[in-house]
């Protein structure tokens, strides 16, 4: 995994008009993601999401995946970073991938240098709460039950539980143009919905990618 940490180590993050950072991780679907690889022909739009576990999530990815089309035809991929680990969200995801990548950063070193934050213990809290609250309303508590169990009980299951019970990452979303620039960026609290597919070609009709 490298990651470009110089911004955050300067306590410097990336905003609208910088240079997006450099990262290469390992996708679920096998393939080495780096931003590199979109430019200069694509836009990309970067979302840090709570990842499988969070139902919420899900739906977001459910409505990211029936937009890809239009997205891609507008010049726009999508990379979602998650802060799972690797081999459990390639367990989850077996039998039905995202076709876009879908990368692992569980010790949160790229949220860290994208400048999003955790909001502790207090708000895990409450998140854990509202999300399985929310689940079980909408009818998607056992599904949600299912990706927490294995996200946790391996051998990682300190780790994890520290992770769930302790940390509310901020999601955070960017659309870096096809010169490695920040053109947008949306910090989220950890419940928030992003822009829908809709929207994204909304935004990037606005900002004339």
């Amino acid at each position: 995994m490298r990651i470009q940490t110089e911004a955050s180590q300067a306590g410097i993050f990336p905003d609208v008009g910088d240079k997006a950072p450099a990262f290469e991780l390992p996708s679920i679907q096998g393939e080495q993601i780096t931003l590199a690889n979109y430019q200069p022909g694509h836009n990309v739009i970067l979302w840090f999401s709570r990842g499988f576990t969070c139902n919420f999530c899900r739906g977001y990815m459910a409505d990211l995946i029936a937009g890809q089309p239009a997205l891609r035809a507008a010049g726009l991929e999508i990379i979602q970073v998650a802060p799972n680990l690797y081999q459990t969200a390639q367990d989850y995801f077996r039998a039905d991938r995202p076709p876009f990548p879908f990368i692992c950063d569980p010790d949160k070193r790229l949220y860290a240098v994208y400048g999003l934050g955790d909001a502790g213990a207090l708000v895990a809290t409450r998140n854990t709460v509202v999300s399985f609250a929310m689940a079980f309303g909408a009818g998607a508590g056992p599904e949600t039950v299912r990706a927490s169990w294995l996200d946790v009980a391996n051998r990682n299951f300190v780790r994890r539980l520290h992770h769930h019970a302790l940390t509310a990452m901020e999601q955070g979303v960017f659309i870096i143009d096809r010169q490695g620039t920040v053109r947008y960026r949306l910090t989220l609290d950890a419940l928030a919905q992003i822009p829908t597919a809709a929207e994204f070609l909304e935004i990037s009709e606005a900002l004339a990618l």
